[in-house]
């Protein structure tokens, strides 16, 4: 089920980047892109505890989403 997820999402991020890449209007879609990338960074991290539950790098995935989404929700309100 994550795994599908994390594809998805993926793919989404990739359409959009893509197309932020080519269009005028750049500085709007980063949020999303960025809100995005921290949904794709939360079923990594889910995955790698599910995985390994001793290992730090499915925390450090929790904590670099957590960061990610914060400046997202920056660019979204200002």
């Amino acid at each position: 089920m994550l795994k599908i997820v994390r594809i998805v999402v993926s793919i989404i991020v990739l359409v959009l980047s893509v197309y932020g890449l080519f269009s005028t209007e750049k500085t709007e879609l980063l949020p999303f892109i960025m809100l995005l990338l921290s949904v794709l960074l939360v079923v990594m991290g889910t995955e790698e505890l599910k995985k390994s539950p001793k290992s730090y790098s499915g925390y450090l995935f929790y904590i670099v989403s957590f960061f990610v989404f914060m400046v997202s929700l920056k660019g979204l309100v200002y």
